[in-house]
């Protein structure tokens, strides 16, 4: 008779509450909702994941006194996760297909970049290419096909698991709302239930050497010469390489305050004024003087002399025929003093890194 240990019956249940009352969440709020009230939706999902975590003390009481076939039991959680987990799997390929997920208003494609969240940068990544959309969606779907053939099973955890993780750590280093992150946890958690049951095959499997590898004797010095140079390669091309941030102190983003032009103070007032508002000094010492509005921009890059302060700018966009911007860059009791002159006119400003 079938018989296990109250902790793997605990680790069981809790898996089938969590997966199948996630799975039933999110679909019967997208598709019930406007018949069924969302906190009732909510409400019958968190009495069934108290159930199921009721479940394992009285199957295992129960299973004491041989009132009920323990191994039938289990094998029926684990088709029910599967099961959830399948169909969850396979909606979110057809919304993907469907144009269901990666929604992006035009109106915000068209602000700028540094302006997005870090949810709709995503989103928007994604929707460039429905192609790669599709793709994605082919892979979710393929895997749940895999999981509901016991021969397959395991590939299909195994396929599963890089992609449950990249879309889990999009969610949490992009700060994309808790719902979606809580939810990818919980089926990476269905995911490594079963592939537990496996875990000594999966590791002896795993951990096993290439066959070629043993018929190619090479001395263990010369081995450990190879696997040490791996690390010593990186910081030698790090040490002879030219790397493009040329002045790390000066590189970032600055508000332009207290302009002055020709010794006459200006500040824009309104969206519409073409007044110098921020400063960018970024890799390859490359500059670009923004003029209130993204689209209004001078690009080029600058020449710093550190002994005298002194700068020079040349300007490459919207032309190279530009005058060039010569003056001196002070910094002073932690600001930046810029002034200097540029097509016939003198700047002085004192600039702010945000």
């Amino acid at each position: 008779m079938y018989s296990t240990s109250l902790k793997n019956k605990i680790w069981l249940c809790l898996c089938y509450g969590l997966v199948v009352g996630a799975t039933f969440l999110r679909l019967s709020t997208k598709y019930f909702s406007p018949w069924i009230a969302p906190p009732f939706l909510l409400a019958a999902t968190i009495i069934f994941l108290v159930a199921a975590l009721l479940l394992p003390y009285t199957w295992h009481s129960t299973e004491k006194k041989n009132s009920i076939n323990g191994s039938g039991l289990k094998i029926k959680l684990e088709h029910r996760i599967i099961y959830a987990f399948s169909l969850d799997m396979i909606m979110f390929g057809f919304h993907k297909i469907e144009g269901l997920q990666m929604m992006v208003p035009l109106g915000i494609l068209d602000t700028p970049f540094s302006s997005l969240s870090g949810e709709t940068l995503v989103w928007a990544f994604f929707k460039y290419s429905y192609p790669f959309t599709v793709f994605i969606a082919l892979v979710q779907i393929i895997i749940s096909i895999l999981l509901l053939f016991t021969k397959t099973r395991l590939f299909g955890l195994i396929l599963a698991v890089p992609v449950l993780v990249f879309i889990t750590c999009l969610d949490f280093f992009y700060q994309i709302p808790q719902g979606p992150l809580i939810h990818g946890i919980i089926l990476l958690l269905g995911i490594f239930y079963f592939l537990s049951q496996d875990s000594k095959r999966l590791i002896h499997f795993i951990f096993q050497p290439l066959q070629g590898s043993k018929s190619l004797k090479i001395p263990s010095y010369r081995k450990n010469i190879y696997r040490v140079s791996l690390f010593i390669w990186p910081v030698f091309f790090y040490c002879i390489y030219d790397y493009p941030n040329k002045h790390p102190q000066l590189y970032g983003k600055y508000e332009v305050q207290n302009l002055k032009i020709n010794e006459v103070a200006f500040k824009a007032k309104t969206p519409k004024d073409s007044i110098l508002s921020t400063i960018y000094m970024d890799l390859l010492d490359e500059i670009a003087f923004d003029f209130n509005d993204y689209r209004y921009r001078y690009i080029g890059n600058y020449s710093l002399n550190e002994e005298n302060d002194s700068i020079t700018i040349r300007w490459r966009y919207p032309s190279d025929k530009l005058d060039n911007f010569k003056g001196k860059l002070i910094r002073t009791n932690g600001q930046l003093i810029l002034d200097g002159n540029m097509n016939g006119e003198s700047l002085e400003m004192i600039l702010r890194k945000y």
